[in-house]
């Protein structure tokens, strides 16, 4: 969108170098659509092209200074060409209905720019009237369905800047979130619109989500930062104080009447004294919703299962495995461990930091999956089939082999404790009663997902564009 593009220029070249229909200011009231910033008339093609050509040329010679053995890239005719990719804006594959849906959008676009925002609206419901027809759950139709969100987010955003739409605005914003599960800018609209509701718990987790899917994302990283003030607050009001009695039974359960709560029934730690006062963090019950559902939920089972998909898909693909062996064996060791290096380092960060939706120590992390610490990293860098080995058996795991594996090593990993759940209300460790049953799909999760990105580093394929991951991920 112009916002978009606008940011992107100012990163390529200084002010000095822009004329003023190109400055910021002059765009920062529109937002629409992600691909509709070089298309706007208003916007001198030209300077966009040379100036993206220009970043372009500068970011591959840095690249190259800084990693000289790396292997040229791929040129695209040298790639294989799937057929059953739909392109949304190819002619022989739209229908009447989505090429007349996109000019409509244009012209909300237009009027949204101009600040006429009901007329926008109009125009955007016409968009979103004439593809609803259209069956999108087919794989082959990734595009149409990305293209649909776009109509719902470009709503959105006009309603946002009309009184009294609020809850339109979180309606549009969530379904565009159903169609692209990993829609960053309808996530952060959603999140910003739920913290001027003062609804700080959904727009945190909204800032949360968008974080795990673009780490540097400054507007989710300070809407996390500038929330979790409240939070804390919300989780210290939530901290309830009870007083073991003077006998404790013999089961070590004891029952307690919490106001709002009811009667629950509490297992006392093995370090628990007759008389001694604890605090509990009392959590509300929350369902999971159909939302979240649709979102790609349906639990850490089914995540796990899905990565490791991907990963047996580019290890037995026969393009993508030849991609990837092509530029992994051209890679000097210290390369390939660079790349290392870089894919398992976000995916750790992600965890420590809870953008993930796990959260545990980096010390845990390297316990639980001892595949992605640094150790052996130096192993699958140096032999590219200790590296393929990993993949296949990441990929073959199971919950009853997971679960087997943390049991044999339950020594090493007493005392690490792991925390999930959207607000991180659980916590878990070997020790806990089904902890290990709740740790096997985490492990299996995190460990496939992190040898993922390595692929998709080197094979510039999304694991989200994959079939089976369409609508899940």
């Amino acid at each position: 969108d112009p916002i978009r593009a606008d940011e992107q220029n100012q990163e390529m070249a200084g002010k000095g170098d822009l004329p003023d229909n190109l400055r910021y200011s002059k765009w920062d009231h529109i937002e629409v659509s992600d691909d509709e910033g070089d298309s706007h008339p208003n916007i001198d093609q030209k300077l966009m092209a040379r100036l993206k050509k220009e970043k372009r040329s500068k970011d591959y010679e840095e690249f190259r200074k800084q990693h000289p053995d790396a292997p040229d890239p791929i040129r695209a005719e040298e790639l294989e060409v799937t057929r059953s990719r739909t392109v949304v804006n190819s002619s022989k594959t739209e229908t009447e209905e989505q090429k007349e849906a996109m000019m409509k959008k244009e012209e909300g676009n237009k009027a949204f720019s101009k600040g006429e925002y009901a007329e926008a609206e109009a125009l955007f419901t016409e968009a979103l009237a004439l593809t609803e027809g259209v069956d999108m759950t087919a794989p082959e139709m990734i595009d149409a369905r990305k293209q649909r969100a776009v109509f719902f987010n470009n709503r959105a955003a006009a309603r946002a800047n009309q009184k009294d739409r609020v809850e339109g605005v979180i309606e549009d914003t969530t379904q565009a979130i159903k169609l692209d599960y990993r829609y960053v800018k309808a996530r952060l609209r959603r999140a910003q619109t739920y913290e001027e509701m003062g609804k700080v718990k959904e727009a945190h987790d909204d800032y949360k989500r968008a974080m795990s899917y673009e780490p540097n994302n400054a507007t989710a990283r300070g809407g996390v930062d500038r929330l979790q003030v409240e939070i804390d607050k919300l989780r210290e009001s939530k901290l309830v104080e009870i007083k073991i009695p003077d006998v404790i039974p013999d089961n070590r359960i004891i029952k307690y009447n919490i106001e709002g709560h009811g009667e629950i029934e509490l297992e006392l730690p093995e370090d628990a004294e007759p008389g001694q006062t604890i605090r509990l963090q009392m959590e509300e019950d929350e369902e999971e919703t159909k939302e979240d559902e649709e979102e790609g939920g349906g639990g850490l089972h089914k995540h796990a299962d899905l990565y490791q998909m991907s990963l047996k898909t580019y290890t037995t693909d026969k393009m993508l495995s030849s991609v990837f062996m092509e530029r992994w064996m051209k890679m000097p060791e210290e390369s390939r461990l660079a790349v290392v290096d870089r894919t398992f380092d976000v995916m750790v960060q992600q965890t420590i930091t809870n953008t993930t939706g796990y959260k545990m120590s980096q010390a845990a992390l390297f316990l639980l999956c001892p595949e992605i610490s640094p150790e052996n990293r130096r192993v699958i860098s140096k032999d590219p089939k200790a590296f393929l080995d990993v993949c296949t058996k990441s990929s073959e795991d199971t919950d009853q082999k997971a679960i087997a594996w943390l049991t044999e090593r339950t020594p090493q990993l007493k005392g690490t404790q792991i925390a999930f759940g959207i607000r991180l209300q659980y916590q878990i460790s070997v020790e806990t009663d089904g902890g290990i049953e709740v740790m096997a799909p985490i492990r299996r999760l995190l460990v496939a997902e992190t040898l993922v990105c390595v692929f998709e580093a080197l094979t510039g394929k999304k694991a989200s564009e994959m079939p089976h991951m369409v609508g899940h991920t």
